[in-house]
């Protein structure tokens, strides 16, 4: 029921004595104001169901298949553009990639909730202008 429905005035108001009708609005008054604070108290709770769903962090398991699921796809990408050798630098690169759509310093920093989403990015990473460097160094710096 919607506080509108709720708060109607009776039908035949003239009928009830005047210190009853004072009360029923009063009472009126504070149904409302319960009901404003209850819709405040659930938006807030909202907002820190998210601020902890932000903070719980990947746990050590997640952060080693994230770092696995790297160094593969590194060595997939480095096949595929015929830069053997350069596996470390592609997975830096790889990872690089990772930490600045996160906004992470570190995988084991990422949100629990965005572990789906970075394997997702792992998986699909593909950069030819970061592998065409990663393979005119020639793993000369890795």
């Amino acid at each position: 029921m919607a506080n509108n429905e709720i708060m109607q005035p009776c039908a035949a108001p003239t009928a009830l004595p005047a210190d009853v009708r004072q009360t029923l609005g009063q009472m009126g008054e504070i149904m409302r104001g319960m009901a404003d604070m209850l819709r405040a108290t659930n938006e807030r709770m909202a907002a820190l169901e998210r601020e902890v769903r932000l903070l719980t962090k990947v746990t050590p398991a997640q952060a080693n298949a994230i770092h696995e699921a790297i160094r593969s796809r590194a060595a997939e990408i480095c096949a595929q553009y015929r830069a053997e050798g350069c596996e470390k630098a592609a997975a830096n690169a790889i990872r690089r990639a990772v930490r600045l759509t996160t906004g992470i310093s570190s995988v084991r920093d990422l949100p629990r909730c965005e572990y789906s989403v970075a394997m997702e990015q792992v998986r699909m990473w593909d950069d030819y202008k970061a592998m065409k460097a990663i393979r005119a160094r020639g793993g000369a710096k890795q």
